[in-house]
C-alpha cells in the first residue's frame, strides 16, 4: 500500500470530519489545508463533498448596488450556494425585512458598494457559524483603504482589542456606544442566522439619512443575538472624500437616545476632564536623549522670552502644567495641557501612512507636523478618531528649522571646524540611525582614499541601548587616529552643528537625511545596511524620494559624484521642498497656539495652518 502524502492525509481527515459532522474540527483543518496547499488545490471530488455537507444556502442582500458591481463580486467569490437579492431605491427597509423573515436560507449577509471583499468572505463566515452553533451573528474585521487599495487603517480590534470575543448583543452595543468606537463595522461585515431573525421585534427609527437608516437596521440585528468575532480581515471600506457630517452626527445622537429609551441601553460616556485650576505659565519639555532635547530647545527659548518658567526632564511620567512631548510613548494625561510633536522626520516610516495606529494623538490637546509631506500623511489618516488631538493638528513647522540662519549655530560650527582642523574643503557626514554590522567601517573603507573629510556623528543613545553604545565604541577604537581625514564629532553635539559643517550626508534610514534638506544638502541612503530593531535584522527602509539610494558597493561612486557634480546634487534637493513649512516662525506659532488654547493670548493667526481630514470621518455609522 502506497504511503499517503501530507496533502492526502489532510484530505482524508477533512472528509471524516465532514461525514461525522464535526464542523468545528473541519473548519480548523480546512484553514490549515488552504494555508498549506491553497484553495484551488482541492480536488473536484473533494469540493463536491465540502459543498454537499457544509455549504448551506446563504441570502446575499445587495443594497441598492449596480448589476455590474454585484456580478463582479460574484465572479471572484468561492462560495456559490447563494440566493441573490437585488434591491433598489424603490425598495424600503420594510420590504427587505419582509423578505428576510420569509427567506428559506440558513444565513443572511449583505453586499454594499464602496467596499472591497476577500474572495473567501462568505465562505469563511459560513464555516465560522457552522462551527459555532452558539453564535447568531458573525462579525469579521475590516480595513480602511483608499481608491488605490492602500491600507490607511487596519482593524480597530487589533490595535484596541475588545475585552472578549463573544458578546450578548445588547451588552456589546452598550459597550460600543459608551466608548464611542465602532467595533461592529457595518452591514458588510456581518453574517447572521435566519433563526436569530425570528426573535427580532422590529422597531426601526424613522431616519432622514441613509447612513443612520442602515445603522438602525444593523443595530436591530445586533441587539437580539449572540455575537462572535472572526479574527480575519474579510472586508475593506473604501474611504470617501471628506464632507461635513454634522447633520448625520446630530441624527446619530437622536437615534441613540431613541435606542436607549426603547431598549434600556446606557449612554453614559467618559467626558474629557477639564483642568480644575487655571493653567500656570510653566512648560515642561520631556526628552529621553539629546536628539529630543535639541528638537525641543528652540521652543523653550521662545517660551523663556515670553516669561514662561521652563523645565527639561527625562522623567517621562512627571506631572506638568503644560507638557511638550516628542516621544513614541508619552503620558499626556499627566499634563493639564499637552502638545505632541514628531520624534523625528522619518518616524514610523515602515508603517506609513498610518503611524498613529501605534502612536495615538487623540490623548493630546494639539499636534504639530513639520511640513506639507507630513501634513499629507496626517490628513490621509485623520478619518480615524485616534489620529486627532482635542483641538486639532497644525502644520507649524519643525522647531530646529528656526535655527538655520542663527548666528549661534554658525559660530558653533566654525568653532568645531577649527578644533577639528579639517584637511579638505569638502566634507561628508556619516550619521546612521543605528550603529551595527560595522557600517562605520563600510563607510570609511569606501571613502577614506578620496580627497574629502569624513565626519562621524553617531546618535546619542541612552543606557537602555548599551549594545549600540558598545558598537559605537568598537568602531571608534578601530578607526580613530588611523586616518588623516576621519574626524569624530561627539554624540551629544547637536546634529544641527554637524549638518552646518558638512556638504553631503551618508546614512541608512535616519531622519538626519530629512534634516539635511533644511540646509540644502543632499543625502545618500545605503539600503542594504541592516537595521537591528527586528529579529532578524531588516534592510533599511527609505520611503522618501529626496535622497539618493544605493548599495554598499555603490557608495563610493555616489559620494564621488555628489562631491564633484553640482547638478547631480541639486536634482535630488528639488524633491525635498515639501518637508518643511513655516521656517523662521515655527516656535512663535507653537507658543501662540499654546497661549490661545490656555486662554493666555488671543492671537489666532496660527489657525490658518490647522489641518483637516482628506477623507470622510470614520464614525459609529460608517
Amino acid at each position: 500500500m502506497n504511503k499517503l502524502t501530507a496533502k492526502e492525509k489532510l484530505q482524508l481527515i477533512l472528509k471524516q470530519n465532514i461525514e461525522e459532522q464535526k464542523f468545528s474540527n473541519a473548519y480548523e483543518n480546512l484553514k490549515i489545508y488552504i494555508k498549506t496547499f491553497g484553495f484551488d488545490n482541492f480536488s473536484n471530488n473533494y469540493k463536491v463533498i465540502i459543498h454537499q455537507y457544509i455549504s448551506p444556502l446563504v441570502s446575499l442582500i445587495c443594497l441598492n448596488c449596480s448589476d455590474k458591481s454585484i456580478d463582479h463580486f460574484l465572479s471572484y467569490q468561492h462560495y456559490s450556494n447563494l440566493e441573490i437579492v437585488r434591491t433598489s431605491k424603490e425598495d424600503s427597509y420594510e420590504d427587505i425585512i419582509e423578505y428576510i423573515i420569509g427567506a428559506r436560507s440558513k444565513y443572511i449577509c449583505f453586499f454594499e458598494e464602496n467596499h472591497s471583499y476577500s474572495s473567501d468572505k462568505i465562505t469563511d463566515m459560513v464555516w465560522y457559524l457552522e462551527s459555532h452553533s452558539d453564535i447568531d451573528i458573525a462579525i469579521c474585521y475590516r480595513n480602511f483603504i483608499d481608491s488605490q487599495d492602500t491600507v490607511i487603517a487596519s482593524p480597530e480590534q487589533m490595535i484596541d482589542p475588545l475585552p472578549q470575543t463573544t458578546y450578548n448583543g445588547k451588552v456589546f452595543l452598550e459597550y460600543c456606544i459608551q466608548e464611542g468606537k465602532n467595533f461592529y463595522g457595518n452591514l458588510s461585515t456581518i453574517m447572521l442566522t435566519h433563526k436569530s431573525i425570528q426573535q427580532i421585534k422590529w422597531n426601526l427609527f424613522p431616519c432622514k439619512t441613509d447612513a443612520i437608516t442602515r445603522l438602525s437596521f444593523l443595530y436591530q440585528f445586533l441587539l437580539n443575538g449572540t455575537i462572535g468575532f472572526i479574527d480575519t480581515t474579510l472586508v475593506s471600506t473604501i474611504l470617501q472624500n471628506y464632507q461635513d457630517n454634522s447633520f448625520i452626527q446630530k441624527e446619530y445622537h437622536t437615534y441613540t437616545t431613541f435606542l436607549s429609551n426603547e431598549n434600556d441601553i446606557s449612554l453614559t460616556t467618559t467626558d474629557i476632564k477639564e483642568p480644575s485650576k487655571p493653567i500656570s505659565m510653566e512648560i515642561t519639555f520631556f526628552y529621553t536623549d539629546m536628539g529630543e532635547y535639541y528638537n525641543l530647545e528652540p521652543i523653550a527659548n521662545e517660551a523663556k522670552k515670553r516669561g514662561y518658567h521652563v523645565e527639561f526632564t527625562q522623567n517621562i511620567q512627571q506631572k506638568a502644567e503644560i507638557g511638550i512631548y516628542c516621544q513614541h510613548v508619552c503620558y499626556p494625561k499627566n499634563a493639564k495641557f499637552s502638545v505632541i510633536l514628531l520624534h523625528d522626520l522619518a518616524q514610523g516610516h515602515n508603517r506609513w501612512p498610518n503611524i498613529w495606529e501605534l502612536e495615538r494623538w487623540n490623548q493630546f490637546d494639539i499636534g504639530i507636523v513639520p511640513g506639507a509631506s507630513w501634513a499629507s500623511l496626517w490628513s490621509t489618516c485623520a478619518c480615524q478618531y485616534y489620529v486627532n488631538p482635542k483641538y486639532g493638528t497644525f502644520e507649524l513647522g519643525y522647531p530646529k528649522s528656526d535655527l538655520i540662519n542663527s548666528n549661534s549655530l554658525k559660530e558653533r560650527a566654525k568653532e568645531l571646524q577649527e578644533r577639528l582642523n579639517l584637511k579638505y574643503n569638502f566634507s561628508v557626514l556619516y550619521a546612521p540611525s543605528w550603529e551595527n554590522d560595522e557600517k562605520e567601517d563600510d563607510f570609511i573603507r569606501a571613502c577614506a582614499s578620496l580627497n574629502i573629510n569624513l565626519l562621524i556623528k553617531q546618535a546619542h543613545w541612552s543606557s537602555n541601548y548599551q549594545f549600540i553604545i558598545d558598537n559605537i565604541n568598537k568602531m571608534q577604537s578601530l578607526h580613530k587616529g588611523k586616518y588623516e581625514n576621519v574626524y569624530y564629532i561627539e554624540p551629544k553635539e547637536s546634529i544641527m552643528t554637524a549638518l552646518e559643517l558638512c556638504d553631503i550626508v551618508v546614512s541608512d534610514e535616519s531622519s538626519v537625511m530629512s534634516e539635511a534638506i533644511m540646509f540644502g544638502k543632499p543625502s545618500v541612503a545605503v539600503t542594504d545596511w541592516l537595521i537591528p530593531d527586528t529579529v532578524p535584522s531588516r534592510l533599511a527602509s527609505v520611503p522618501i524620494d529626496y535622497v539618493y539610494k544605493c548599495k554598499k558597493v555603490e557608495l563610493r561612486e555616489y559620494v564621488e559624484k555628489l562631491s564633484s557634480d553640482p547638478a547631480f546634487r541639486n536634482a535630488i534637493l528639488e524633491k525635498g521642498h515639501s518637508v518643511y513649512s513655516n521656517q523662521g516662525n515655527c516656535c512663535k506659532d507653537i507658543l501662540d497656539a499654546i497661549e490661545y488654547y490656555t486662554n493666555q493670548n488671543s492671537n489666532c493667526n496660527f489657525l490658518n495652518k490647522k489641518l483637516s481630514s482628506k477623507y470622510e470621518i470614520c464614525s459609529m455609522w460608517n
